[in-house]
């Protein structure tokens, strides 16, 4: 696939967002999807996974570290282009997984806050709006303060305040709209990780909202607090900062 097209690119920069149709085909949503059904019900064994009831299923976190299919789409060839291209040339290396068989109805929050300098690939695996409860995002505050773990420790603005709160207090002061993602089955989502957002309440009740959320981060940034993690380049390569020297 090729990277984003001059709009879309703009579009990114401006919104901290751009939803690209068609990135992926039926046959590769419906295969996910039937992987992770299967998982979930225990007719497929895994091992790493335990079988989850309908309603209680939540999230994988990092499923990649131990699923194959997972690997495989956190590194799909056609997610490389657009990636490098949010990512102003730099190649990406994934480094999370997180899979959703519902809407998560998470509060407000920025990605970059758990995974410094990411960008988010947000894999639809079907037709999501309102009612299976899609993300809502609040365009342009990228631009605006990203919310640390400084922010929160002794002598930080929010020392002691709930980071929740404190990410509802910025959404309110960034004084942007905050809309709907609704995108058609086998788009991606692209979303710097500066970007609050939240996932919407599920109008209808007990639906489904497939979805692989992939993060990234740019191959030339080194300050990665996370140095147990595995870093996936799309040539297949893998690699893991040195852990710290430490002491006997």
């Amino acid at each position: 696939m090729e990277g984003l097209n001059k709009q879309q690119k703009a579009e990114y920069d401006e919104a901290g967002f751009v939803a690209i149709e068609g990135v992926l085909s039926d046959a590769e949503c419906d295969h996910f999807i039937d992987h992770m059904v299967q998982l979930a019900d225990g007719s497929k064994q895994l091992e790493g996974f335990a079988p989850r009831k309908i309603g209680e299923r939540g999230r994988t976190h990092n499923q990649h570290n131990y699923d194959p299919k997972a690997l495989e789409y956190l590194v799909l060839p056609q997610l490389q282009a657009p990636l490098r291209d949010c990512f102003d040339g730099d190649e990406a290396e994934g480094i999370q997984t997180m899979y959703f068989w519902e809407g998560s109805e998470q509060g407000r929050h920025q990605d970059q806050f758990y995974l410094p300098a990411c960008i988010s690939a947000w894999l639809a695996f079907m037709d999501i709006d309102e009612a299976n409860g899609t993300i809502y995002v609040q365009p342009g505050s990228h631009k605006k303060r990203l919310l640390t773990k400084a922010d929160f420790e002794a002598g930080g603005e929010f020392e002691g305040v709930d980071y929740n709160v404190a990410v509802d207090e910025l959404a309110k002061h960034n004084d942007l709209p905050e809309i709907p993602v609704r995108v058609n089955k086998g788009s991606v989502v692209f979303f710097d990780g500066r970007l609050v957002h939240y996932g919407g309440q599920i109008v209808e009740s007990g639906s489904a909202r497939h979805v692989l959320a992939n993060h990234y981060i740019p191959t030339s940034f080194d300050d990665w607090p996370h140095k147990s993690w595995t870093r996936h380049a799309f040539d297949g390569s893998v690699r893991q900062h040195p852990l710290p020297d430490t002491e006997s």
